[in-house]
């Protein structure tokens, strides 16, 4: 990845790029949101019946549980075109992140369950919509945490990938976001989250692998 390649204002803690470049700018300690802002990958037909996905593993084994998570999921044509991006994402943000195993969690969402301003307690959590209104954030100068940049709260696009620092990493510096508001609205979205492994996932993935070894 090309860190050059980046598109930045030279004030915000929000740095955006067009190809998966982006995400190298979430190592700067000034950088807070790293946005690829790549087009919607495939149409998403209806989610009625969609229940959510949520899995720890391995990246080398990722799209395998992915597909065999799918195939317990309503028929649809998506399914393998998502799967597989998904896949990719957990594999670029193992990179970044350093982590062999990720978390993965994809969910039909059609109420408010997360409208309210926030800061995930987390490192990093990358974030994509596949269907519906895309995660609003709040741009932030990078010199106070106080000082908005703009009032209007500013949305991912559908398709588009963030990564998000949380407060594990950030502090008080972390990203403020949340889920749009869209209940009685009829509208339904598909959101992907992916995290590292939990701190009990991942001690249990450690105590397996010295019992293996």
């Amino acid at each position: 990845m090309n860190g050059a390649s980046i598109l930045a204002s030279s004030r915000s803690h929000v740095r955006r790029a067009p190809t998966i470049d982006a995400f190298t700018a979430i190592l700067d300690p000034r950088v807070n949101l790293a946005i690829w802002e790549r087009p919607s990958m495939v149409p998403v037909g209806p989610l009625d019946g969609f229940g959510t996905i949520q899995m720890t593993t391995a990246i080398d084994h990722a799209h395998a549980a992915l597909t065999e998570a799918f195939a317990r999921q309503p028929p649809a044509a998506w399914h393998s075109d998502i799967a597989t991006d998904i896949a990719s994402l957990s594999a670029a943000f193992a990179v970044i992140m350093a982590l062999s195993h990720v978390a993965i969690r994809l969910e039909r969402a059609v109420g408010d369950a997360c409208k309210r301003w926030h800061a995930d307690y987390v490192s990093v959590r990358l974030i994509c919509t596949y269907r519906g209104s895309g995660t609003q954030w709040i741009e932030r100068s990078v010199d106070s945490t106080d000082a908005l940049v703009g009032e209007t709260p500013r949305s991912l696009s559908p398709g588009a990938v963030g990564l998000f620092k949380g407060r594990n990493l950030a502090g008080e510096q972390a990203i403020v976001h949340r889920s749009p508001p869209i209940a009685g609205t009829g509208e339904e979205r598909l959101l992907l989250v992916i995290d590292g492994p939990p701190p009990a996932d991942t001690a249990a993935l450690w105590n397996r692998a010295m019992q293996s070894g």
